[in-house]
């Protein structure tokens, strides 16, 4: 037994030594945390257990030249984090560079399968250079890597799964971050990209992918900081899609009435504010988890928690371009929602929005098919769904944000709540065009326009066709702003047990 117990020990050593000092000074003297490091920010003190730290890769080189391969290069186990149960992997850099050898995509593909068979979510820690392939024998080495995609694809909607980029992740492997539900990646030393040449210094950043390829939930400064995130939002998230996510004692009076909520909308519908003015005044504790913080900022999304209880939040920011739902937007908003029904996620709509925007531009950007896709997504979610329109509801827009006739679970507006097909401005240019050009031959425009938008803003007020149960363009109930969040509180309670069946189907197809 001793002999078998010394072979042991001498390959434990190097699975705890990686790719050895001298790399591991290398990692370090970039501001990075080593592999096992990051494990150990993660998981709760001794909770770390590994699998798979045998494993070595048992092809020979392309280059003939031998190298360390301690775990081939990712190491793999179970822990607590913040006392719930997760898998998870850490790509180790200091083994030549991070490659995923055939070995480890195995082992990452069989994790995989395992993260859905326990229902437990998969957080990964990714510092790769890409593939390491051989070519020994017609073997490229890219068999486990399919598996891989195939598995973590299949436990989509089963379990939570969140990849951190604190280095670089280029190659196919790139399309792991953009298969999970969430992204983290570190400003200064992550890198996503699948191949080619860069045509600007910020291609492939965590910047680039945040404000214009849209791959990217949140930035991080530092691995401590990405590590921290991905437990905060690991903390709005359930375990798995058959349970609720964590309740947590915010210690906020959910009848609390806000007195300010009154004075941040202008009086004039013309004029904007910022949303997040009034989304720190209803959610608990003034506390937003904001995603995907500045990609179409015009779209807010991120968690929250109403009288405790977890919430997804969509809502229009007025600040930015009106509101308007145009492609990414629409991509930022169907993702969303797409998860908060997966696991089940409360999902709460804030709405002021001019619509979808017309014009050449945005046709050859889809953005029909884009508010297609919002409208299909919608109509399939069946997670509890509450709309509070503030003041414009304009449009596809006033569909696909759940209004009255996408029957939503509850749906409360504003006295401010304007519902029209679009702003009573255009109605009254194109519907009164010839009576504003006579008036202005007589030099009355200003007061015949005056006179004609007074009557279309009181015909589109909330406060006349609320009147109306049965109309297109109605509320439920017509709520006081400073009324807002105990409002919303009681709806969620109504809707602890709500259950809402789909027609019997094999699956529906959304558009592209």
């Amino acid at each position: 037994m001793d002999g078998y117990l010394a072979k042991f020990a001498k390959l434990q050593k190097e699975s705890l030594e990686g790719g050895g000092q001298e790399r591991t000074q290398i990692q370090q003297g970039l501001g990075k945390l080593t592999a096992r490091e990051r494990i150990n920010q993660l998981a709760d003190p001794g909770t770390f257990e590994e699998i798979g730290s045998l494993v070595r890769d048992h092809r020979q080189p392309f280059d003939g030249k031998d190298r360390p391969s301690p775990y081939d290069g990712i190491i793999t186990g179970f822990a607590r984090v913040s006392g719930r149960s997760v898998i998870l992997y850490s790509v180790d850099f200091t083994v030549m560079s991070g490659s995923l050898g055939d070995q480890a995509a195995w082992k990452l593909a069989d994790l995989a399968r395992m993260a859905g068979q326990m229902q437990m979510p998969l957080i990964g820690i990714i510092d790769s250079a890409g593939e390491r392939l051989s070519f020994k024998g017609g073997d490229i080495g890219l068999n486990g890597l399919a598996q891989f995609f195939r598995n973590y694809s299949l436990i989509s909607g089963i379990v939570p799964r969140i990849s951190l980029v604190l280095g670089p992740c280029i190659g196919v492997s790139a399309v792991v971050p953009v298969l999970s539900d969430f992204s983290i990646i570190h400003r200064q030393t992550g890198f996503l990209w699948l191949g080619g040449d860069k045509h600007s210094d910020d291609a492939g950043t965590a910047e680039f992918h945040m404000e214009k390829s849209g791959q990217c939930d949140l930035i991080a400064a530092s691995d401590e900081d990405a590590i921290a995130q991905a437990k905060k939002l690991l903390s709005f998230l359930p375990q798995n899609c058959w349970e609720k996510p964590p309740v947590v004692e915010m210690g906020d009076n959910p009848e609390r009435r806000e007195e300010d909520l009154l004075d941040i909308m202008p009086d004039d519908p013309r004029l904007t504010y910022d949303i997040h003015e009034i989304i720190a005044r209803v959610v608990d504790n003034g506390e937003f988890f904001e995603l995907k913080q500045d990609f179409a900022n015009h779209l807010v999304t991120g968690f929250c928690r109403f009288g405790n209880q977890v919430c997804g939040l969509v809502a229009n920011n007025p600040d930015e371009l009106s509101g308007i739902l145009e492609p990414d937007s629409s991509d930022k908003y169907d993702r969303f929602m797409n998860f908060l029904d997966a696991f089940n996620i409360p999902q709460i709509n804030l709405v002021d929005t001019t619509a979808f925007p017309p014009g050449d531009k945005w046709e050859r950007l889809g953005v029909i098919r884009h508010g297609a896709k919002l409208l299909h997504s919608y109509a399939n979610i069946t997670c509890p769904k509450i709309t509070v329109v503030l003041r414009r509801s304009y449009g596809g827009a006033n569909i696909v944000m759940g209004c009255s006739a996408m029957f939503p679970d509850f749906i409360y507006g504003w006295p401010t709540t304007e519902f029209a097909p679009t702003g009573p401005e255009t109605v009254v240019h194109a519907v009164f065009h010839k009576e504003l050009a006579k008036a202005k031959e007589e030099g009355r425009y200003e007061k015949v326009y005056n006179f004609l938008l007074n009557i279309l803003k009181e015909q589109f007020s909330v406060l006349t066709l609320g009147k109306f149960w049965t109309t297109y363009y109605t509320v439920h109930e017509v709520i006081d702003p400073r009324d807002t969040r105990p409002r919303i509180i009681k709806a969620l309670r109504a809707l602890v047990n709500k259950r809402e069946e789909l027609p019997d189907r094999k699956r529906s197809i959304k558009p592209a």
